[in-house]
Parts: C-alpha cells; structure tokens; sequence
C-alpha cells in the first residue's frame, strides 16, 4: 500500500513544471531584455528615441513568456490534434510574404507581412511547428522507416518546399537551418545510412546553388575568404564586432559602459547584439549565458532520453533547432563563418524571433515534463512485475 501511495505521488509530482528549467530560460531572455536595453541605446536615438525598440520588445517579451508558459502546459494529445492545421498554416503563411500586398520589405528582404502596426516573420512559427510535424510523421512510419527511408519522402518534399519559400524571401540562413534540423532529425530518427547519404549530397548542392545565384553572397563568401581585403565593404559588421569583442576582455566594461554599439556596429540591435553584450560583459558574461544554455539543454534532453518515441524526437529537435541558432549566430558574430542573417534567441530584437524562442522552450519544457511521466510508468510497471513495452 506504502509503495502504491509513493509511485501515485511521483506520478502526481511529474505533472508539475521543472522550475529549475523555466528559472534557467528566464535569468537567459532577462539578459537577453537587458543587452537589448543597452545594446540598442544608440540605434534607438537615431530611430525614435531612446525607448524606442526597448518599450516595444519589452511588450513583446511578455506576450512571449504567455506564450512560452501556454505551450509548457497544453496537453500533447491535443498539441498533436492540432498540429495538421498548423502545418497547413505555416505553409500559406510562407507564402504570403512572396504573394500578398500586406508584405513588408525591408533590406531587399521579404519575410514580413504586416497588418495594421503589426508585423511577423512566418518562417519563424513555421520552424517548431515543423519540429512537432516531423516526430509525429515518423512515429507513425518508424517499423517501415529502418528498411526504408523512401517512407520519409512526402514529408521531405513538404521540408523542401518550405525552404524553398523562405529562400525565396531572400532569407538564406533560415533556409539552410530549417534542413539542416529536419536531416538531423531524420538522422535521430534512424533512418538508412546510404538514403541520409544521399540526401546529404542534394542538401550540399542545394546550398551551393543559393550561394551562387546571388551576387551579394558570393560577396560574402568571398569576403569569408579573404577577410583582410574586404574589412570596409561585406566584412565591415564583422570586423566592427570582433573589435567590440576584444575590447570586452575578460571582466567586460559593464552594463551600459560599451561604447562600440553606438555607431560602429550597423543594425547591433539585431543579429550582432552578442558582440555588444561581450564588450560590457566580457568573457565571463559569454561563459555565463553558454552554462545557462548548457543548463537548460543538457537537463531537458536527460529527461527526454528516457521518453516516448514522439517526445523524443520532437524534444531533441527543439534542443537541436535552439542549438543551432545560438551556435551558428556566435559564430557568425564571431567571425568563424560568413555573415548572415540569424537571431540569436531571447536577445535579438524582432517579436517573431522572441516569440519562436519562447514557444520552443515552452514546447521543450512540456515534452520533458512527459518523459518524466513516462519514467515514473516504466518503473512502476516494473515493480509490479509487469512487462514494459
């Protein structure tokens, strides 16, 4: 009876948030608010006033954290039911920005549709949704999958034509990113060695292709090359962040003292914020904001590990999809790849990019707190002497 009473309690206890988790993404997007807050001090005066990005992200970043908390606690089962007109959705919103009058250009690029004094970047939304579509179409094919992986197709196709829709809304990166999350999930997910092979080999002749039919990105990729000779044109950003950067040093200069993010760093309020993060905050702010990510990663995919088939492909998609966003931003900022255009998560302004990071982590806390259901059943069964399938 004791022992029925303990296992019924550790069932009850798995349905409650993992604070730890959700206190660890809320210390990230608090430093994110307030590196915006001082990152964007000089880009704000010059474009409305001191307040002028801070005052509207700080209202997106409450709407964001609604968001984040609804997708935390919204039951799976019905997450799921929905999840076909979500998909059907995203995939209409990709194209409106290519097809619809209320579209929003700006820097020759298309990924906005605005209505009213309102504006959002579909790709966006459409990066978790496709997270949550893709566990859930190879859960339903995952005996055929192992023999093969022509099963994944339709599913391929519909990853595809999304990117194919972003790229065309001159948004590269996103393009790129988006099949990059689904062939590691495909990976994840077990699918043949030689159909993955292949695969591989379209997605890098894809990205070759989209490099090459753009003047401005052979720019950029030539610049990447022979960075030395282009530090006033295509490698100007860069150049003027890894300035920010080493003058950072260890300690940083403290919140508010940088002065590099007033003029020398174009649009710092956007992809390149970290760098104005780094001056003040120094080497040991970088390696405080990579232990909180790690934290909150590493925590999520333990529980995940021990999940159901759809919890954990879906759970390690979000973890791969925040990853790589981070990772690839850093190493943008960074000078370690070309320069392009990714939000780094929580920091960055732009109301989509915060509202993606907050559902994903919403989503990601969520799918964890159902592996620990999952847990607690398995051992319960096995104390009880049942089989587990």
């Amino acid at each position: 009876m004791k022992e029925e009473s303990r296992i019924k309690s550790s069932f009850m206890d798995s349905h409650r948030i993992d604070w730890q988790m959700v206190s660890a993404i809320i210390i990230v997007s608090l430093i994110g608010i307030m590196t915006l807050w001082s990152g964007s001090i000089g880009f704000a005066i010059r474009n409305g006033g001191p307040n002028s990005i801070i005052g509207k992200q700080a209202i997106l970043y409450v709407i964001s954290l609604i968001c984040m908390a609804i997708a935390a606690v919204i039951p799976i089962k019905l997450l799921r039911a929905v999840l076909p007109i979500a998909v059907v959705l995203c995939v209409i919103g990709l194209s409106l920005p290519l097809f619809n009058p209320l579209r929003m250009t700006i820097n020759n690029a298309r990924r906005w549709i605005r209505i009213g004094s309102f504006s959002f970047q579909p790709s966006e939304i459409w990066k978790p949704v496709m997270v949550l579509y893709l566990a859930s179409f190879l859960e339903k094919r995952k005996e055929r999958l192992v023999e093969s992986g022509l099963v994944v197709f339709p599913s391929i196709i519909l990853v595809i034509i999304s990117a194919v829709l972003i790229f065309l809304q001159q948004d590269f990166s996103t393009s790129i990113l988006v099949l990059a999350v689904a062939f590691a999930m495909l990976y994840l997910a077990g699918t043949p060695f030689l159909f993955m092979t292949n695969l591989a080999l379209f997605l890098i002749l894809y990205g070759a292709l989209m490099i090459f039919s753009s003047q401005y990105r052979v720019q950029r990729l030539v610049g990447f090359l022979m960075p030395d000779q282009h530090t006033q044109t295509v490698n100007y950003q860069m150049y003027s962040a890894l300035r920010a950067i080493r003058a950072g040093g260890i300690w940083g200069k403290g919140v508010g003292l940088g002065t590099l993010k007033f003029s020398s760093i174009p649009e710092v309020q956007s992809d390149f914020i970290f760098a104005a993060f780094v001056e003040e905050a120094g080497f040991a702010g970088v390696v405080m904001v990579m232990g909180l990510w790690s934290f909150i990663l590493v925590r999520a995919g333990r529980r995940l590990i021990v999940s159901d088939y759809f919890s954990r492909l879906a759970g390690f998609g979000i973890i791969i999809l925040l990853s790589l966003q981070v990772l690839l931003n850093l190493a943008v900022v960074t000078g370690i790849m070309p320069t392009t255009g990714l939000a780094l998560p929580f920091f960055s302004a732009g109301g989509s990019a915060i509202l993606m990071s907050a559902i994903s982590c919403g989503i990601l806390i969520n799918l964890s707190r159902s592996s620990r259901t999952e847990m607690i059943m398995r051992a319960a069964f096995r104390r009880k002497g049942a089989a587990y399938d």
